[in-house]
């Protein structure tokens, strides 16, 4: 259950006893829960936290008659919904398959349920594109975002192909020949040197807690993972 620790979870909805029947249950297995109980604040939660998953009964929370999940997939088809419905209809479940919900579950659910759900759509999170690292940092290799205390470090396009090889060596030592095939393959016409290599190291530095990628002396650079 270790994964679920990681996970940051918006939970919509409006019902008081609903909310306390359930958030329980999630704030004892992932790492923060935010509560929205209207569509403006659904939205604007999102936007400020970049959950892993939104827990909403589809039709708790509307804007303008669409529902949170039809705005939020307007511009975001990566992130993760579970549905929690009083029933499933044929319209709601095909509304679930049309937004691309990770899973759904008809109310009342117990605990085992719950986190059964959980548990699945993290692992899709964790081994689709979700990469976890030391120091509250995770990558999201889908679109080569890293963050820090869930909050996105602008990167420029080196430095990225950079992290990603160091996230893809898994917490092995890469060598100089190694980032520069990773890095600069693509620069044939350029001369790249040992300095240009430790002058990206040091501004990727710059913009990651201190500590996360390490030098292996007389092996190479490594990340904590």
């Amino acid at each position: 259950m270790k994964i679920l620790e990681k996970l940051i979870i918006l939970y919509v909805e409006k019902e008081r006893d609903v909310i306390e029947r359930y958030l329980p249950i999630l704030k004892s297995n992932c790492d923060r829960v935010y509560i929205a109980d209207s569509g403006k604040e659904a939205l604007n939660l999102y936007r400020r936290i970049k959950p892993h998953i939104i827990i909403m009964d589809l039709y708790v929370c509307q804007i303008k008659g669409e529902t949170i999940a039809k705005k939020i997939r307007e511009y975001d088809d990566s992130v993760a919904f579970i549905a929690l419905t009083d029933y499933a209809t044929r319209d709601i479940l095909l509304e679930i398959v049309n937004l691309n919900f990770s899973s759904y579950l008809v109310k009342p659910v117990d605990e085992f349920k719950l986190k059964k759900a959980l548990l699945k759509v993290s692992k899709k999170i964790h081994n689709g594109k979700i990469v976890y690292l030391r120091y509250n940092c995770s990558w999201n290799s889908s679109t080569k975002t890293f963050f820090h205390n869930n909050e996105p470090i602008f990167l420029t396009k080196k430095e990225q192909k950079l992290l990603k090889l160091l996230i893809d060596k898994n917490g092995s030592p890469c060598s100089d020949d190694e980032i520069y095939f990773a890095v600069w393959a693509d620069d044939f016409d350029k001369t790249v040197t040992n300095a240009s290599i430790r002058t990206l190291i040091k501004n990727l530095r710059k913009k990651i807690p201190r500590g996360l990628i390490e030098n292996q002396y007389g092996v190479g650079y490594k990340i904590k993972i």
